[in-house]
């Protein structure tokens, strides 16, 4: 059963992809002001990875920014740091085992059905396909599974 919490973050996100945000910068957005992360930085980091690496269809940009916020949630201040940079490893090993277990993959292009995400017509079908905001949603329900048991 889904937690209150967590439909408001599904929702926030989901939101986020209807106000124009790419996957990337809608799951950071998200998540980024509660861990310390202006908005406006926030959208800045996350702008290049949407469309699976700025559109190459690499990693997903959904994916790219659950990364970002495991890093943030239980990423090291320096160097020294072992043991957070560690628990951030185990954690996206962890997300992208699951994610990869719920859609077969973490790359944009075989999310979506290969469309091509480099030109304005093939981010328009993506838009239109409805993909997206499923991937979105998974991301974040995945996340708040990983932040559960690692609290």
């Amino acid at each position: 059963m889904m937690l209150e919490s967590e439909k408001k973050k599904i929702n926030t996100a989901t939101g986020n992809l209807k106000a124009g945000y790419s996957c990337s910068e809608a799951v950071l957005l998200t998540y980024g002001p509660q861990l310390g992360l202006d908005q406006k930085l926030a959208v800045k980091i996350a702008s290049g990875f949407g469309g699976g690496m700025g559109g190459l269809g690499e990693t997903c940009g959904a994916v790219s920014a659950a990364y970002m916020v495991i890093g943030l949630k239980y990423g090291g201040n320096n160097v020294k740091d072992n043991y957070p940079r560690e628990s951030a490893y185990q954690a996206v090993t962890e997300f992208a085992h699951l994610f990869k277990k719920r859609h077969g993959s973490t790359y944009c292009r075989d999310l979506i059905g290969g469309i091509d995400m480099s030109t304005p017509e093939g981010r328009k079908q993506i838009r239109e396909n409805g993909r997206v905001p499923e991937i979105v949603s998974d991301a974040i329900i995945i996340l708040e599974k990983i932040f559960k048991g690692n609290d």
